[in-house]
This record gives C-alpha cells, sequence and structure tokens, in this order.
C-alpha cells in the first residue's frame, strides 16, 4: 500500500443552508449540520477510500470535538499517528450557504494548527521524504510551508483552502509540483484577475513560470481548468449547477492526486477530479 503524507488542517465543520433565499442580517430557516471536515481530513479520508495508507499530519485540541476527529479518521483508516494532540480547542469552520449550494461566506479558527512548527514536522521530515506525494494545505503558517516547500523532496501538492490563507505559501508556489486552487484563489494568488477564462489562462501562465509543474483550477459550474508545459484546456462540469461546495472540491483534489500518482496526464487527472467533485456535490444537494 503506498504512502501519501497529507499536512494541514483537521476541524469540526458547522454548516448552515437555508430553505430559500439567504438574506443577510436576518434569521434564516434552514438546516444545520455538524460534521468533521478540514481541508487535510477531507483529503485524506477520499484517499484512505481509493486504497491509500493515508497519514494526517494535523493538530488537534482536547474534549468532544477532538474525539470526533479521531473517530472520523478511525472509520475511514486515516492514520493520526504524526499528529499533534495539545489541550486548546479543536480547529472549527463555521460556513453558511446559499440556495444553491454556494459558500456565502465562512469564518474558519484553526489556531491549533500553529503547533505544526518546523520543528515539529522537520521529526517526520524522513517519512515524509519516504512517502509518494505530500498534501499541504493553507492552514500552515507561512513558516512551516517555507519549511515543507524547502525540505521535502517527493511532489508537493498545494490546496490553498481561502483566499485569506493562499499567500501564506508566498514565493515558495513554484515550488509545488501541483495546486490547485479556486479562481478566486487563482486570481488572488497570481494576482491575475480570473473572472473570465481569458483570465483564467494569463494566471495559468504565471504559475508555471514560477516553476509549478501541473495546474487545476476548479471552476466550479464551468468545470476544472488544467495545464502543463505541453498543453492547457478547460473540461466541462458533470453536474448541472456543479459548485465549489468544500466536499466537492476536496473529492476533487483527492482524485486529481490519485491521478498524478498512477502517473496520468494532466488532463486525464483533471477529468477524474472533475468526475469526483460531481458526484460529492449531487450527494450533498440530495442531503
Amino acid at each position: 500500500m503506498e504512502t501519501i503524507f497529507i499536512v494541514g488542517g483537521a476541524a469540526i465543520d458547522i454548516t448552515g443552508k437555508p430553505e430559500s433565499i439567504c438574506r443577510e442580517r436576518d434569521s434564516n430557516l434552514g438546516r444545520v449540520g455538524i460534521r468533521v471536515g478540514g481541508v487535510g481530513h477531507n483529503i485524506a479520508m477520499r484517499l484512505a477510500a481509493l486504497g491509500y495508507h493515508a497519514e494526517l499530519v494535523t493538530a488537534i485540541g482536547s474534549g468532544f470535538h477532538a474525539s470526533m476527529v479521531r473517530e472520523s479518521c478511525r472509520k475511514a483508516n486515516v492514520s493520526l499517528e504524526h499528529a499533534y494532540v495539545g489541550t486548546e480547542h479543536t480547529g472549527t469552520f463555521i460556513s453558511v450557504f446559499d440556495e444553491d449550494g454556494d459558500m456565502l461566506v465562512g469564518i474558519s479558527d484553526m489556531s491549533v494548527l500553529d503547533h505544526l512548527t518546523p520543528a515539529y514536522l522537520s521529526a517526520r521530515l524522513a517519512l515524509i521524504n519516504a512517502s509518494r506525494m505530500c498534501v499541504i494545505d493553507g492552514n500552515l503558517s507561512p513558516e512551516s510551508l517555507a519549511y515543507l516547500c524547502a525540505n521535502v523532496t517527493v511532489p508537493l501538492f498545494f490546496d490553498p483552502v481561502s483566499c485569506a490563507k493562499a499567500k501564506r505559501i508566498g514565493g515558495n508556489i513554484g515550488k509545488c509540483f501541483a495546486i490547485k486552487p479556486n479562481r478566486f484563489e487563482a486570481g488572488f494568488l497570481s494576482g491575475k484577475s480570473c473572472d473570465t477564462i481569458r483570465g483564467i489562462y494569463r494566471a495559468s501562465d504565471w504559475f508555471l513560470e514560477q516553476g509549478v509543474r501541473r495546474v487545476f483550477i476548479s471552476l466550479g459550474e464551468e468545470g476544472v481548468y488544467w495545464a502543463d508545459a505541453d498543453g492547457c484546456g478547460v473540461i466541462s462540469a458533470q453536474a448541472q449547477g456543479q459548485s465549489n461546495t468544500s466536499g466537492a472540491g476536496d473529492a476533487m483534489g483527492a482524485a486529481i492526486i490519485d491521478g498524478c500518482v498512477r502517473g496520468l496526464s494532466t488532463e486525464e487527472c483533471a477529468s477524474l477530479g472533475n468526475a469526483a467533485g460531481a458526484t460529492v456535490f449531487m450527494q450533498e444537494q440530495e442531503r
């Protein structure tokens, strides 16, 4: 069984979705859910389901929420052997979606991940470098991202998580083998407007010029854009109204990682990711 290290966030996700049009500054009737999430956790679960030994290097606190994270990983066969366990609260993410399933706003408290310092990660570096790929996300501190980019020798896959966290990667973006931002994160990182496909192309060119080998930009209901040194293109969304919900985006990321590890082309990886994202989006719409 091949090993992939995932260094990033595990959190409690609290979500709210209105029954109809979401009215700001008002109490909306709808559904509220709570589950274990976090980009690192979600990708690790998907990779474990695909048959990989998923090592999740994250940080959790104490109490009931931490036990929820442990139980979720246990059921999914995700290893927490190298996770930091502290006494503070586990990371929490609150998100509000609109009636179509697109996120309107999210608030993230992932301060517990500050314990994943370069010193903490250095003790796991040899194991990370013996794996097939290392997945990193924007929940990590700039110092920890810089350390991993400078010292990890296996291919790095970077998920920015959000615009607020995207630039934590700084000038190290070019050391990543592959990246998967959405169009907003791509624009924020590159400084190019990504409102149009032409803008997506410009942002992609910028990433490739920095040294990124494979670029995947999720476009929600427009599908996914892919690019490498040999070509680029857009693969249309498979589900009507497909959007950048967190679960769909993480499923897309895991499928892309799987394709990269298996040696598939960039376009083939994008197709896998697009299909996986559509499947999860439709499942979430049925809930």
